[in-house]
């Protein structure tokens, strides 16, 4: 965004220090206007939440000033069209927006006093939807999700000030390790299951939550405010490059000064009982869903009559459609270079665009993957009957090319097709979220039926076997174990060499045994590697084929194409009791704390979407540190010790809220070196320190109603 001034706002306050408000607009090219101010031209609100781990406390501002111009021009549309910036002794001292489509005016004088209300930049963060890095879902840092949040922010923020209080271990407490850097989690937790996007300001307050933060836009700073370290702040620049260390300042009101005499206490309740709750984001279900209803229709293919045994004769109705998040893969085979030289000598995979120009029957039967609804006709004594009257979802898998009553290619080309690996017919997660996959096991299941080109009677086939890849990370599964080349492994289909009939259908291999502990799997299972496998599954099929055990045409023994129904990839995670005797769903996990179970005064439910792992499966909300899940090991300097950030947020509130604490309000004396991390006392409560929990500035009166909270 490219802002240039385009009004400015001077006054002076109380003890004659010169202020401006200035406005810029974004994209303008003018010169800049001076406005009048009003009796009182600026004045902040904190938000005030009594509660000391609320995870953000933003501010809001009102701009007053005086003209016979409606200023209509301010009028905005766009939450950062307007930037506001208000500079004390040509200090930034706070920085946000105009806020959109609201402000209040007389109508009925000349002149009249013009009110504009403003809101912090990092309050915009609550209109902007979270975006991937890249071009998929994939792992992004703590450290990274901060700067984003800041810099996406575009207020003018000259500093921001982070606790020093976690690391990997005790010892690395005393390096220079950025163990935010380290702590990472999947890109798909900040999305739900219809793929809509949190917002900014939902995914910063996630990230405080889980670390026990406040975020508090101060002053033209940013601090994360960690109620209870009292230890070493860092003063971060605003790409959080660059920092120095910095310390907490204690202030007594008495040496401050008081601003007027509104002055207050109120007694906060205790509290016996917390509960934080976990909302685990489950990645059982490793692959995407496509939905077919939602497909596009190209084509309508109505299949010729085929004789039955009883009699009677079938015809189908097929609809060709277009995935939109699986990619499926078609290749034409040339013999030799073309003329128009879109085909070369071999085979060649066709665009999108010629897979629509083609005529229906040349669609259907060229080598790749089709996805299909059909519904078929039973006719009887001349009278059709639909006996599957809804169409059925079908994935085509075609390993062959076939049309006009032949093959493309001689018999060893068809040989080589189904041997060649290199050209997958469907790729299914290339869209997929990553996620870390350990102490559990994938379950691949499927349903084929086989496609009979060439007959129509019953055949006798041998056991169809599939070709398939599949990719978690940068790391391949060969049928035994996993490794960084590129291979492929086979899944056989049991036939028992019996006849097959055209609707039947096989089911992929179940290798469960009794002894394992994973409830609910079946199928075909495929354990990762013992260090887990962290990235984005994709499963690949790259070609199909069976063979029929009685003709006389070789052509004729090999069907490579196949009906794929219900294809799934699921991840279950190891039971902890070895019979499953326990339920071992994948809910959400809840924390809590009982002091008195007499009486129980409790506090409002804390939920985290963001969380540590403990034994939850693979989760998108789990953080990882390192190469693992982040478990019970981060260290904390407030206890000096490791605790789960979920048990750490009882511990506090238990620390805060057994007892009643007292809530202050007194009009002090604006000052620059009162922050968010101060820590206050006052004369005549002796033994108490409070901390800044919000209140309103009047930078013309000099004046702050600064609600404090006993810490």
């Amino acid at each position: 965004m490219s802002y240039k001034l385009i009004y400015t706002v001077p006054f002076a306050t109380l003890d004659n220090i010169l202020c401006v408000v200035e406005i810029e607009k974004d994209g303008y090219t003018g010169v800049s206007t001076e406005l009048t101010a009003g009796a009182t031209p600026f004045v902040i609100d904190i938000d005030s939440e009594e509660f000391l781990y609320t995870p953000t406390r933003f501010s809001t501002a009102k701009l007053q000033v005086v003209g016979n111009d409606y200023l209509q021009t301010l009028f905005s549309t766009e939450y950062r069209q307007y930037r506001v910036t208000f500079k004390k002794a040509g200090v930034i001292t706070w920085c946000g927006f105009i806020k959109p489509e609201l402000y209040t005016q007389d109508y009925a004088s000349e002149t009249f006093i013009l009110e504009i209300e403003c809101i912090s930049a990092m309050s915009v963060l609550e209109y902007i939807d979270y975006t991937t890095e890249g071009d998929s879902k994939e792992f992004v840092s703590i450290w990274r999700l901060l700067q984003r949040c800041i810099s996406t922010a575009a207020g003018q923020y000259t500093s921001v000030y982070i606790p020093h209080v976690y690391a990997s271990s005790k010892a690395a407490y005393s390096t220079s390790e950025n163990v935010f850097s380290e702590m990472t989690l999947s890109e798909q937790d900040f999305f739900d299951e219809d793929d809509k996007p949190m917002k900014l300001k939902e995914v910063l307050e996630e990230v405080c939550k889980f670390l026990n933060w406040t975020c508090v836009d101060w002053k033209g700073s940013l601090y994360f405010v960690d109620v209870d370290h009292t230890g070493t702040y860092y003063n971060y620049n605003i790409s959080l490059e660059e920092k120095e260390d910095s310390v907490i300042n204690e202030l007594r009101v008495q040496d401050i000064g008081f601003a007027g005499a509104n002055h207050s206490l109120d007694v906060l309740p205790g509290y016996n009982k917390v509960t934080v709750r976990c909302s685990n984001y489950k990645a059982d279900d490793t692959l995407p869903e496509e939905n077919f209803n939602a497909m596009e229709i190209i084509k309508e293919i109505d299949v010729g009559v085929t004789q039955l045994p009883d009699g009677s004769t079938r015809r189908a109705r097929m609809l060709i459609l277009l995935p939109t998040l699986y990619t499926a893969h078609r290749y034409m085979w040339a013999r030799t270079d073309s003329e128009d030289g879109i085909l070369t000598a071999g085979w060649n995979e066709i665009t999108e665009e010629y897979y629509r120009n083609l005529s229906p029957n040349d669609a259907y039967r060229i080598a790749g993957c089709h996805f299909l609804k059909r519904c078929d006709i039973k006719i009887q004594d001349g009278e059709s009957t639909v006996y599957n009257y809804d169409y059925t979802d079908i994935m085509y898998i075609n390993s062959y090319q076939y049309a006009g009553g032949g093959y493309y290619g001689s018999d060893l080309d068809i040989a080589a097709h189904l041997t060649d690996k290199t050209k997958p017919l469907l790729t299914i997660g290339n869209q997929s979220a990553c996620s870390l996959y350990s102490n559990g096991v994938f379950a691949l299941n499927m349903e084929i039926g086989i496609n009979a080109v060439i007959t129509n009677e019953s055949v006798a086939l041998g056991n169809p076997v599939m070709y398939l890849e599949l990719k978690v990370g940068d790391r391949y599964y060969d049928g035994e174990k996993w490794t960084s080349e590129r291979v492929y492994f086979t899944l056989e289909f049991e036939n028992k060499e019996r006849a097959f009939e055209k609707d039947s259908r096989l089911n992929a291999p179940n290798t469960k045994t009794l002894d394992m502990p994973y409830n609910g799997a079946k199928g075909y299972l495929i354990f990762p590697p013992t260090d887990g496998l962290t990235g984005s599954p994709q499963l690949s099929i790259l070609g199909f084929y069976s063979y029929a055990k009685s003709t006389d045409q070789w052509k004729k023994d090999y069907y490579a194409a196949c009906y794929v129904y219900d294809l799934s990839l699921t991840f279950f995670k190891k039971d902890s009791n070895k019979y499953a005797l326990e339920d071992s769903e994948n809910t959400d996990r809840t924390y809590e704390n009982v002091l008195n179970e007499s009486y129980i005064n409790e506090m409002d439910e804390i939920e985290f979407k963001i969380s540590s792992y403990n034994n939850d499966g693979a989760c998108y909300s789990k953080v990882l540190l390192g190469n693992d899940y982040l478990k019970d090991n981060l260290y904390n300097c407030i206890l000096d010790d490791t605790i789960r950030p979920e048990e750490m947020m009882i511990t506090r509130c238990i620390n805060h809220y057994s007892a009643t604490r007292i809530k202050l309000t007194q009009e002090i004396k604006e000052r620059a070196d009162i922050s968010p991390i101060t820590r206050l006392s006052d004369t005549f409560l002796v033994g108490k320190k409070f901390i800044n929990a919000g209140g309103s500035i009047d930078y013309k009166m000099n004046r702050f109603e600064c609600i404090m909270i006993e810490v």
